[in-house]
């Protein structure tokens, strides 16, 4: 019996040898850049690739000045996520800024709205962390969500508030009542709001209840296009999200490797509909470096590459 399951066990290495080496010369074929590296991170691993010879990177080479924004363009999308799910912070309370019924359909104002309140927030708790996202409500307006570092539990009594969502009808959120007012009072006052229904209902600072919660939210945030989606009558949408704080993205190794030591490590999830190895390869942290598999066992596997 035992001779047998080792036949099978050869077998089947032998199977997956050639099945990972057909997959290396799909990415040939398909002229994929090869494979120099891997920078591997809390969660994600990110693939280095080394550019045909002659190609320069940079000035009078290749790339250029950034476009206007216009969109959220996928290659944003899959920073956001591997940012959120890589970074040096745990998010635990989320803020949420709206506006009134008259609101602004320049991007460069509502940035301006969005740099006073993070200038507050970092002079209030010195040391927070944050990511900020941009999206749209159906009747036009902007309103942001910002994820954030701060246990808010830790500074007061949690509440039970209300929110009315017109998808969502009535929503429970817990907050701390100080923080939640000082938030209220202080995205009031920027926007120039003079709506008192504005004042009571324009901002939620609520706890993340669920774990990997924040993560959750990114992801969805990412696969939301029609929050996306710039109205036409609102110009310079700059940015669709960013960061609050001293936050980094930081690699825990940065190893070497070829396209058939990833292509076996990661196997069909690593190869992307257009035949080539992706550029990130969410959650596979643990396969590259085996330590990481115990502290992050809890992390939600929320993405299969890009």
């Amino acid at each position: 019996m035992a001779e047998e399951f080792h036949a099978i066990a050869t077998d089947a290495a032998a199977g997956r040898a050639v099945a990972v080496r057909g997959l290396v010369n799909h990415c040939i074929l398909q002229q994929d850049m090869p494979v120099s590296g891997v920078s591997v991170f809390r969660r994600d691993v990110k693939i280095r690739k080394r550019l045909p010879s002659g190609v320069v990177v940079g000035r009078n080479g290749t790339g250029g000045q950034r476009a206007q924004i216009t969109e959220f363009s996928m290659q944003s999308r899959y920073r956001l996520l591997h940012t959120c799910k890589n970074c040096n912070a745990d998010f635990a309370s989320m803020i949420t800024l709206t506006y009134p019924a008259d609101f602004p359909s320049d991007g460069k104002t509502v940035k301006l709205h969005l740099e006073e309140f993070r200038r507050r927030l970092l002079r209030k708790f010195p040391g927070i962390l944050g990511i900020w996202f941009l999206e749209f409500q159906r009747r036009g307006a902007p309103h942001f969500h910002i994820l954030l570092s701060l246990k808010i539990w830790e500074l007061g009594p949690l509440v039970e508030r209300k929110r009315h969502l017109k998808k969502l009808g009535t929503k429970i959120f817990r907050t701390v009542e100080s923080l939640q007012d000082w938030a209220s009072k202080a995205w009031f006052k920027i926007v120039g709001s003079g709506d008192e229904k504005h004042l009571r209902a324009g901002v939620a600072w609520e706890v993340i209840e669920e774990e990997d919660g924040a993560l959750r939210y990114a992801a969805c945030h990412a696969a939301k296009p029609h929050q996306k989606k710039v109205p036409k009558d609102y110009s310079d949408v700059g940015r669709f999200w960013g960061v609050v704080g001293p936050l980094k993205v930081e690699p825990l190794a940065i190893l070497p490797a070829d396209t058939e030591m990833v292509i076996d490590r990661v196997f069909v999830d690593s190869i992307s509909r257009r035949g080539r190895v992706k550029k990130y390869l969410w959650d596979a942290a643990p396969l590259f470096l085996p330590s990481q598999q115990e502290d992050e066992t809890g992390d939600d596997d929320c993405c299969h590459g890009q």
